[in-house]
This record gives C-alpha cells, sequence and structure tokens, in this order.
C-alpha cells in the first residue's frame, strides 16, 4: 500500500492530486469535445473513402463506355473481343443441359455487345447490298 492517505487505484487516475477535477482522467480517457471530433473525423474518412471508391470505380465505367470517342482501331478491337466472348458463350450455351431462351438472349445483350451486333449486321446488309446491285 501507499504510505499517503489514498488508496492505490486513486493514486493511479489522479494527475493533479491537488485537483479533484480530473479524478478519472488519464491517457486513454478523453472528454466530450475529443469524442465528438473524433466521430466527425470517422465519418468524413469513411465518406472520402467511399467517394474515391465510387469516383474511381465511375471512372473506369466511364473509360469503358465511351463509344463515341475511340478511333476506329480501337472500335474494332473492342469488336473482335465482343464477337469472340460471343462465340464462347454460344458455346458454352449449346453444352449447356438447361437451355432456356431466356440465356441465349442474355448472350447478345450482355454488356456492349448490342452495338457490336448493330455493327455487324450493318456491314452485312451493307455487302449483301453491294453483291445484289452488282449482278
Amino acid at each position: 500500500m501507499p504510505s499517503n492517505s489514498t488508496s492505490f487505484y486513486n493514486n493511479y487516475y489522479l494527475e493533479d492530486k491537488n485537483s479533484q477535477e480530473n479524478i478519472l482522467k488519464n491517457d486513454f480517457t478523453i472528454d466530450k469535445n475529443d469524442y465528438e471530433n473524433l466521430k466527425t473525423a470517422e465519418q468524413y474518412n469513411l465518406l472520402y473513402a467511399n467517394t474515391y471508391g465510387v469516383n474511381k470505380k465511375n471512372s473506369i465505367l466511364n473509360e469503358n463506355n465511351k463509344i463515341f470517342d475511340f478511333n476506329s482501331s480501337n472500335f474494332f478491337r473492342k469488336a473482335g473481343k465482343a464477337y469472340i466472348s460471343i462465340m464462347n458463350d454460344t458455346v458454352l450455351f449449346i453444352n449447356d443441359p438447361d437451355k432456356s431462351f431466356n440465356k441465349f438472349g442474355i448472350i447478345f445483350t450482355k454488356e456492349n455487345n448490342l452495338i457490336y451486333i448493330g455493327f455487324a449486321i450493318l456491314i452485312f446488309s451493307f455487302m449483301l447490298w453491294l453483291i445484289d446491285i452488282t449482278s
């Protein structure tokens, strides 16, 4: 036991033995203003983290969906990837024992496939028109 009149626990929590206003305050306790500032900072951090994540995701989606802003080589590169994806999905659909018309429609409407299918139909119809007018 300590030699003075206060107990061991009171000595631990008292920072200033002459005043009684800090009786239960040590390094690990915070007052109301500190708590409010801490909670506000946590909310701002969470808000900024979510905003950063959403902005990054939107910028990636926006970059991928710029259909009118890229050159022809980029368009043909993406169209090639879309056609390969359509062929792969069609082969998987043919080998799937649980076939439905809905699954077949999803193959062609997935992502930007409709744009590239429309472009292919346009080119194919133009070639058929050229064949028709030359014969």
